[in-house]
């Protein structure tokens, strides 16, 4: 493994779920299986399934990611759009009729609204054919934002991923309802991080902070780890180096913000 390749796969505290990961991932060959991580904002979901792609990708996988998009979650389809386009040459392999519904389901063909459950299995054959050369690892993020026919093709799917070299990876924010976290697919729920890996990862990306902001920091982060990483940057310089009273609500990140914003609301 290249080093890049290994920092990008280096999860403080995380051993235990990268293991699980990169199990499913290195017994592909043998069986296809599905896993839902669940867990609040910030906490290392998107982390964990980038460090699933590189594993992946290392081992000359195909990976194939979609996300939900909460501007697009009514438009039919979308989230099946995205995670198929670049594969949609291999639709010319599936049967006539399987090949006319996916297309017809994105608008590239003109005819009338096909059957979804016709939908489903023309994707379940086109992700068969195209592991069959190469395994595949189909990561789908922010389920609860997907749209919902997306998610019921998705659903037909990994209720049949044993028999196929398909490994399928969702991640569903805590606090949200799908129906994708409903097809007897194991789970991973995601925890804040231990009080001495939440120090490590305080401490390597910012060293020398004044004792009383490291303690706030930690306190105030709840081991949510990218908590950790953008309150130091959040925090004025004054706070950091001078040793000015620190406020009473710790100030958030833009990123932050957007990350706790649907929580609040």
């Amino acid at each position: 493994m290249k080093a890049g390749e290994s920092r990008m796969r280096h999860l403080i505290g995380r051993e235990r779920e990268m293991r699980v990961l990169d199990d499913l991932v290195d017994d592909v060959a043998e069986h296809g299986a599905g896993l839902v991580v669940r867990g609040e904002a910030g906490i290392g979901k998107s982390a964990l399934l980038a460090a699933a792609t590189s594993h992946a990708q290392a081992r000359g996988m195909l990976v194939l990611t979609t996300a939900g998009v909460q501007s697009e979650s009514q438009l039919a389809f979308a989230g099946l759009h995205q995670l198929l386009r670049p594969i949609l040459a291999a639709a010319n392999e599936l049967w006539d009729r399987q090949r006319d519904a996916l297309l017809a389901a994105f608008g590239m063909i003109a005819a009338p609204a096909p059957d979804r459950f016709l939908i489903a299995l023309a994707v379940l054959e086109l992700l068969a054919a195209v592991a069959a050369r190469t395994p595949l690892l189909v990561i789908v993020e922010d389920v609860e934002w997907l749209d919902r026919c997306t998610c019921d093709v998705l659903m037909f799917l990994a209720r049949r991923l044993e028999s196929n070299p398909i490994v399928l990876l969702l991640s569903l924010r805590n606090g949200f309802h799908s129906e994708l976290g409903e097809p007897g697919l194991p789970e991973m729920s995601l925890e804040g991080l231990d009080p001495s890996s939440a120090a490590t990862l305080l401490d390597e990306h910012a060293p020398n902070l004044a004792a009383t902001v490291r303690e706030r920091i930690l306190l105030d982060s709840a081991g949510n780890p990218l908590a950790i990483l953008e309150l130091p940057i959040a925090l004025k310089s004054e706070h950091l180096d001078s040793g000015e009273p620190l406020p009473s609500n710790l100030p958030l990140t833009a990123r932050l913000e957007r990350a706790f914003g649907a929580r609040v609301a």
